[in-house]
């Protein structure tokens, strides 16, 4: 009998990122205390659980978080984090008569935010920086204009 070893079985974590615009304003939260990163302004977003699809995922995070309901329009960037999440970024609509209100045990705060504003944050999710470099550089097309 063959007692081989077998490879263990991983599977990096998965998560979903709306990109949200609003007057040429990105919807951007602080993260709560009691999460992953506490404190780190990031657009909003989750895990994707088992059998979601991330359109599905994206919809339930954006109630969950926020109370929002929104349309995944359109898959534009794949990230992986520095801790080795596989993150789909997915731009979405937000119907105008809607309001983010934080869930306070995910989102301390909800920031409608210029491209400056972002920029100049100090406290960006480590995700974050290199999405906005991929879309200046034009590697990433969005049907908006934030300035």
């Amino acid at each position: 009998m063959n007692h081989g070893h077998a490879k263990p079985r991983t599977r990096r974590k998965r998560g979903v990122v709306a990109v949200i615009f609003r007057d040429a304003k990105l919807l951007v939260i602080r993260r709560a205390l009691t999460v992953t990163a506490p404190g780190k302004l990031c657009l909003p977003g989750g895990a994707i659980e088992s059998g979601e699809s991330e359109e599905v995922a994206l919809i339930r995070e954006m109630q969950e978080e926020l109370a929002i309901e929104v349309e995944p329009l359109e898959l534009c960037y794949r990230s992986v984090t520095s801790w080795g999440t596989n993150l789909a970024w997915w731009y979405a609509d937000l119907d105008a008569c809607q309001s983010p209100e934080a869930n306070p045990a995910e989102v301390a705060e909800v920031h409608w935010m210029s491209r400056d504003e972002v920029r100049g944050a100090r406290d960006l999710l480590p995700s974050l920086p290199p999405f906005l470099v991929a879309w200046e550089r034009g590697e990433i097309t969005l049907n908006c204009d934030w300035c």
